[in-house]
């Protein structure tokens, strides 16, 4: 088993909100504000924004899909590599009652009693 670390850094290194959409987006390569706002229970507004910076600062790209802007983290941001090393990192460590809670994407309901398979990677 994979011993697990205090990641409280990485919360201070980007603030909770950013670091949350950062992590959010590197493991399902998209999304769009609304999906991470419902997802943390987080102020849609203020996804919102913290997405519109990264966006000014090169760290995400968006695109529309219909009436939805989808983010993603920018193939052409110069530290790409790193930023995501550092948070596929930061995924591997974080404890699994958080990965349950905020990092598994469901399409639909479950059927009852069905395992929930985990999925520890980028779905890019």
């Amino acid at each position: 088993m994979m011993e697990k670390f205090d990641l409280s850094f990485i919360y201070t290194l980007f603030g909770e909100t950013v670091s949350r959409i950062l992590l959010y987006i590197s493991r399902f390569g998209d999304s769009y504000p609304t999906e991470i706002a419902n997802n943390f229970s987080m102020n849609q507004r203020r996804v919102q924004y913290r997405m519109e910076k990264l966006e000014d600062a090169g760290i995400l790209k968006s695109r529309l899909v219909g009436r939805t802007r989808l983010y993603r983290i920018n193939p052409r941001y110069v530290l790409k590599n790193e930023v995501m090393n550092l948070l596929q990192k930061t995924l591997e460590y974080l404890p699994d009652e958080e990965i349950d809670t905020y990092y598994i994407k469901r399409r639909r309901p479950r059927t009852k009693g069905k395992i929930l398979k985990r999925y520890r990677g980028n779905a890019e």
